[in-house]
């Protein structure tokens, strides 16, 4: 499968949790890349007409999500839009709408998206419950959200320690333990899956949803 990754040079950092230099770093790349791969693949080569991705850090997954969608969204808490939009200007995404604004709180209106697109986000928010329940707010009753959200696993804590220097708790406390059990309680599963599929079901990394409003 063939990403479009930016160039890092458009990209600008927005915040403590925004570590997009990875993408293009040996040998974590692999892993960060593995993410959106799960994405566009969850999206099962069709084309939604309203697509939102809440979290969009420093853009660099726009691009590639624009080729998938009719009109494009993207919301974050920081207010670094202006170097986004020239992102998406350079690689002629034309029809993007972003907004510095939490996915928790948003001012959507009800059932707006087709889609909702959200990599390594909710264990970030404060409150995932409540976040959940905007995502279904702003989600049409025939809607998706797919998700990809890392696990507490001594294999990803390794790695997160190993770039950021410090303990990934620092930065997620124990919303880690919490967001996979709140998903499935909140929505329909679509699709579910592992990063080192066999293995990754006992020791999970990350872990895939594709989800439907219930």
């Amino acid at each position: 499968m063939k990403l479009l990754l930016p160039d890092k040079s458009l990209l600008k950092k927005t915040g403590e949790v925004d570590y997009h230099e990875w993408n293009y770093k040996f040998p974590v790349k692999y892993v960060q890349l593995y993410r959106f791969k799960k994405i566009i693949e969850l999206l099962d080569k069709k084309k939604y007409n309203t697509l939102l991705e809440a979290g969009i850090g420093s853009g660099i997954f726009l691009p590639e999500l624009s080729k998938h969608c009719e009109h494009l969204y993207g919301c974050d808490v920081h207010n670094n839009m202006d170097n986004i939009y020239a992102l998406c200007q350079a690689y002629g995404v034309k029809s993007c709408n972003l907004s510095s604004q939490s996915i928790d709180n948003t001012n959507f209106p009800d059932e707006k998206f087709d889609l909702i697109v959200a990599v390594s986000v909710l264990e970030f928010v404060p409150d995932i419950q409540k976040a959940i329940n905007e995502i279904k707010r702003i989600l049409k009753k025939d809607g998706f959200f797919i998700t990809i959200c890392p696990m507490e696993s001594r294999i990803l804590d390794f790695i997160l320690k190993f770039y950021t220097r410090k303990p990934p708790k620092e930065e997620s406390g124990n919303s880690r333990q919490k967001v996979s059990n709140l998903l499935e309680q909140n929505f329909v599963i679509e699709k579910k899956g592992y990063m080192l599929p066999i293995i990754g079901k006992f020791f999970p990394v990350y872990t895939h949803y594709k989800l439907k409003k219930n």
